[in-house]
């Protein structure tokens, strides 16, 4: 329907232009005799020029009026690209901003009449981007012609956030004239991304590694062990009475409880070691860097171990809400441990092995009474 009315007025417009172009050359003519009343030119020749010129004039104005539609199409649809949902800017050859659009503002906080004359890296740098944002990115979008990356970028408020940026040069004869850029706040992208590595790799209830992380920790460092020749260790640690907390007080409460327990193995480490929840009340530490000595790092382990058994063996006070009535109480509950431990070096043997070794070491701990640790023998 578009499409025959465009047509429509199109015929109409060329014969308008038509007869309007020979109305005023007919006029003219008609002028020009009257004038020049002695002329010898013939009354027929008049009428000729007056069709031919509105002829000419009318496929003038017919291609004329096609070229400048066909420019207004591209113009429209270059404006509605422009203005999308991709913060867009435009840049001269010498990396000068020369026009922003809506997005770009609304994700940066910068008007386009605060960052018109201003270097694109001036806007687009939150500092800690070193030099892939500078020499290298630039060298890349001159020898292929575009660049894509993430980087970290600052909003006018000075709040920084991930962005995604595509630089793509545009080329004229052979040489750079205009840069243009794509960008995207990626904030809610990289939330996601490490939502699902949480889920995927950390326990929920009290945030440390579980045991998929566990098992990559233990590789790492059997790597880090056979660079450094240093001896690494492996805790199981078990609760001994905790299942009749939760038998007694419902699981919110063992909830809490293994939330604490957690806080205070996490206090006993050393940044370098790795706190996992196993699963249930079984949680795994592994200490890295100890003594080149099997001796001298069985006795650092023990340490370490002792200090966790000493932490978790203190009184806890836990609250929680009763779950039918939802009333709030607080009880005081003693919790020990059992703990069993594996020294290892390199690859001398698997991350199943290893585990196996401190788990049934672990239950010489709680065989002898529990609140004790106890050591694998090779």
């Amino acid at each position: 329907m578009k499409d025959a009315l465009y047509n429509l007025s199109l015929k109409y417009q060329l014969s308008l232009n038509f007869v309007s172009v020979a109305l005023i050359m007919g006029f003219f003519e008609t002028l020009k005799e009257l004038y020049f009343r002695s002329t010898e030119t013939l009354w027929e020749s008049h009428v000729i020029t007056v069709l031919v010129t509105a002829t000419f004039a009318t496929c003038a104005a017919y291609f004329m009026r096609r070229w400048a539609l066909k420019i207004d199409e591209q113009l429209r649809i270059a404006a509605v690209a422009f203005e999308g949902q991709n913060g867009m800017l435009v840049t001269d050859a010498r990396h000068v901003i020369l026009r922003t659009n809506q997005t770009f503002t609304e994700i940066t906080g910068y008007d386009e009449s605060e960052v018109v004359g201003r270097q694109i890296t001036e806007v687009l740098n939150s500092g800690n981007n070193g030099v892939v944002f500078g020499e290298v990115m630039w060298q890349d979008i001159q020898r292929t012609g575009s660049w894509q990356g993430e980087l970290h970028n600052r909003r006018k408020d000075g709040e920084e956030y991930p962005a995604e940026l595509a630089i793509t040069a545009v080329r004229r004869n052979g040489s750079i004239t205009h840069y243009v850029g794509v960008l995207n706040d990626i904030t809610s992208r990289k939330a996601a991304e490490e939502k699902v590595r949480t889920l995927a790799f950390y326990d929920i209830l009290t945030q440390l590694p579980n045991r998929s992380l566990l098992i990559d920790r233990i590789n790492h460092s059997m790597v880090a062990s056979d660079r450094s020749s240093h001896y690494c260790a492996a805790l199981f640690l078990d609760l001994d009475n905790f299942k009749s907390l939760n038998d007694t007080h419902g699981h919110e409460m063992g909830d809490l409880l293994l939330a604490e327990v957690a806080s205070r193995i996490r206090k006993c480490v050393r940044e370098m070691d790795t706190v996992s929840r196993f699963g249930g009340d079984e949680f795994v530490v592994i200490l890295t860097e100890l003594a080149e000595d099997k001796a001298k790092s069985r006795k650092e382990a023990g340490v370490i171990a002792e200090k966790i058994r000493t932490s978790l063996a203190q009184p806890y006070r836990l609250t929680a809400h009763h779950e039918k009535s939802g009333v709030k109480f607080t009880i005081d509950h003693e919790c020990t441990s059992s703990i069993g431990c594996a020294v290892f070096l390199d690859h001398e043997a698997s991350y199943s092995d290893i585990l196996r070794w401190a788990d049934m070491a672990m239950y010489e701990a709680k065989d002898a009474g529990g609140n004790t640790i106890r050591f694998h023998n090779d």
